[in-house]
């Protein structure tokens, strides 16, 4: 007795070259290649990289907020100057 192919079996066609263990080739084409271009070089890049391999160039805004030390160096400061003034 054969069973029945499960409903993620159904497309699969060895012609596609696809593992059978891996994504479908609808899932393939919904979410594209892993493959972008640089918008500075036009290299190929991964889709999720944040720098350019190529040419160095910034893909993603770096993160625009302060670190510690420099929060608490500030707070030191603003103390600072409340002591001498009084």
């Amino acid at each position: 007795m054969m069973d029945e192919p499960h409903e993620f079996d159904q497309d699969w066609d060895l012609s596609e070259g696809l593992d059978p263990d891996g994504p479908s080739a609808m899932d393939l084409d919904r979410f594209g290649s892993e493959l972008d271009s640089c918008p500075h070089c036009s290299e190929l890049i991964y889709d999720q990289a944040q720098i350019c391999p190529s040419c160095g160039w910034f893909l993603e805004e770096p993160s625009k907020t302060l670190s510690g030390w420099v929060i608490v160096a500030l707070c030191g400061m603003i103390v600072l100057l409340i002591v001498v003034l009084s």
